[in-house]
């Protein structure tokens, strides 16, 4: 039955996400301020707007009545964590750590790196293996969703990879966005499109000096429809609205002709 909160892990599964998560709760003014330094005065990244973006994603949380799942478009490695800054600083998060976002970055990105591991392990990574063995991914969702359960945010990129095309591909994405909500009791969507004013396709880091444009509405998709219909109906209604705010970027900020 959907909409219900079934135990999903294990005792020992459980565990060991509440310490993960108390772990990088106590020790979040270290390694969340030193990635801030560096993106602001190494990487000279701006965000304009900062403190009214911040505002509306605080508001945006009172209003939500349940957990909130974080959809964006994807173009670089660190977009979650630029969208993690956006939202609220430091000391929001460590008085109201349910909103700090948990993300499932892929495996192969960062495992044979101990030191990105151990920082995965602090800001709330559940490593996922796209393209892996069905049960093991299926664990992973399952960790989320038992965060999500537990009233946490959650980051999710519906295309499920870096954008090839530098733009939301509307007819390549995965529907575990539509699980989600489906799955958990009065979850919200906030979709967010991030862009880089230089970012013309995908990349591994936004080249330094950049200013990034955000924009972000908190949607509740809902479907008449039942099973495997209405979790791709519901994750339509996400990369829709995502493309939406894309169009709207390129309408402000038109890109220039090619030679």
């Amino acid at each position: 039955m959907e909409k219900q909160n079934p135990k999903l892990l294990n005792k020992k599964e459980r565990f060991s996400l509440f310490t993960q998560r108390f772990v990088g709760w106590a020790t979040m003014p270290f390694w969340n301020n030193m990635a801030v330094i560096l993106m602001r005065f190494w990487a000279k990244y701006h965000v304009p707007d900062l403190r009214n973006i911040r505002k509306q994603f605080k508001q945006m949380l009172k209003d939500a009545d349940g957990p909130i799942i974080v959809c964006a478009n994807h173009l670089t490695k660190i977009d979650s964590v630029l969208i993690n800054w956006s939202l609220a600083s430091w000391w929001t998060y460590m008085k109201h750590y349910r909103s700090f976002s948990w993300n499932m970055p892929e495996r192969a990105n960062f495992a044979s790196n101990p030191v990105l591991r151990g920082i995965c392990y602090l800001a709330s990574c559940i490593p996922v293996d796209r393209g892996g063995d069905r049960d093991i991914v299926k664990k992973s969702i399952d960790k989320i969703t038992h965060m999500m359960h537990k009233g946490h945010t959650v980051t999710i990129f519906p295309e499920g990879k870096r954008s090839r095309i530098g733009k939301i591909d509307a007819d390549d994405y995965s529907y575990g966005v539509g699980r989600l909500v489906k799955t958990v009791q009065n979850a919200k969507v906030l979709c967010v499109y991030l862009r880089g004013e230089a970012q013309e396709t995908f990349s591994s880091i936004p080249k330094r000096g950049q200013k990034f444009y955000l924009d972000m509405k908190l949607i509740a998709p809902e479907s008449p429809f039942k099973g495997l219909r209405a979790t791709k109906d519901i994750s339509e209604q996400v990369i829709q609205q995502l493309t939406a705010m894309e169009e709207r970027y390129f309408t402000y900020f038109p890109q220039p002709a090619q030679a």
